[in-house]
């Protein structure tokens, strides 16, 4: 879906410039097919949010050719934005099966992926019961290893309307966007205690010293370089003096504990706003950081977290990404998904006005 994971905080924050797993529909001069609006009340379940669009009675497309154009869609290669590819991210394999009840498997393999390649499945249905076209993934649009599940359902009565979802599953993650965050972070805290930014690296998916059988992402020994107390106390500062995000353009330190503390911070990178609203959690005792993610300046649904161990003997860092089970229909969502549809509206009712679909 459409949602935006791009560098919004340096220190133990969302992933460095990931690149988003969306498919992204030019605009150009096409005039807007409908309005939506985030987090409404779902027609089927009022106790679940959704995207809602404004009633489209006006509009003359079928529900047919609105599927099929979708479909076609659907079966494109993912989305990469310009400075991904200038970046050398590149689609390595793309691949399209049929099955025999009618679903087809996109598979992608995207290379240059922070020097590696990452796996991209993705499985499209369509209910007829209800209406529903659903896309199930194995990845989040940071490319993370996330089961999402996207969902787009028509409605005709008492209104036409169109609704949208996006629906995560719990997952944790150590690969080599959440070692590119380690390896920043581990950078800053050295800039801001004046000494070289070098001399170090940081691994993915490296078992735990805790001996769980966990993987992190897992820094080289740290004990020539500074102090774990010089590393705690650095990422502490930076964050409450709203420095750790690079693009930042608002911030404020809501409540704060001491070592726990609650921020807001308005993040902009490449024309996206993203306002995330973060927990901290230091126990510098047991050598432990949590930053979680919340859903509103409310703090009551959680979306992911990172969770930062130190150890003090040798002095290495770990690191993994929590995402929490959440359902989305936010603005973020209402972008990507509303962009998608607007799209795929015009061509339905081009669709109309020919005499057919086919």
């Amino acid at each position: 879906f459409g949602s935006s994971r791009f560098g919004t905080n340096r220190v133990f924050g969302s992933t460095t410039r990931a690149v988003r797993l969306c498919h992204k529909l030019q605009m150009g001069g096409s005039a807007t097919k409908a309005t939506f609006n985030a987090n409404q009340p779902s027609v089927g379940d009022p106790t679940q949010k959704s995207i809602i669009s404004d009633p489209l009675d006006d509009l003359k497309f079928t529900d047919e050719s609105f599927w099929k154009h979708l479909g076609e869609f659907k079966r494109e290669a993912i989305y990469l934005p310009t400075w991904a590819k200038l970046l050398g991210v590149h689609i390595a394999k793309h691949e399209v099966s049929d099955r025999d009840d009618g679903s087809f498997v996109v598979q992608d393999v995207i290379g240059g992926y922070y020097g590696s390649e990452v796996d991209v499945t993705l499985i499209h249905s369509y209910d007829p019961d209800t209406n529903t076209w659903t896309q199930q993934s194995n990845r989040d649009p940071g490319l993370q290893k996330v089961d999402m599940t996207v969902c787009f359902r028509l409605h005709s009565e008492p209104h036409r309307l169109i609704e949208l979802w996006v629906v995560n599953e719990f997952a944790r993650n150590a690969g080599p966007a959440v070692a590119e965050t380690l390896r920043w972070t581990v950078g800053g805290m050295l800039e801001s205690l004046g000494k070289p930014n070098e001399g170090y690296e940081a691994k993915a998916d490296q078992p735990s010293k805790d001996g769980s059988g966990n993987l992190v992402a897992q820094s080289s020994e740290l004990d020539a370089l500074m102090s774990p107390d010089e590393f705690m106390d650095s990422i502490q500062k930076s964050i409450k003096e709203g420095k750790a995000s690079p693009n930042s353009v608002e911030f404020k330190l809501i409540e704060d504990s001491g070592d726990t503390f609650k921020t807001m911070n308005i993040n902009e990178h490449e024309g996206d706003r993203q306002t995330m609203y973060t927990l901290y959690e230091f126990d510098k005792a047991a050598g432990s950081i949590k930053s979680t993610v919340y859903e509103d300046d409310s703090f009551s649904v959680k979306g992911h977290a990172h969770c930062t161990k130190v150890y003090k003997s040798p002095f290495v860092v770990e690191l993994h990404l929590e995402s929490y089970p959440k359902r989305h229909a936010g603005e973020d969502v209402m972008k990507g998904l509303g962009d998608q549809v607007q799209k795929i509206l015009e061509k339905a009712e081009a669709d109309a006005g020919s005499g057919g679909y086919s």
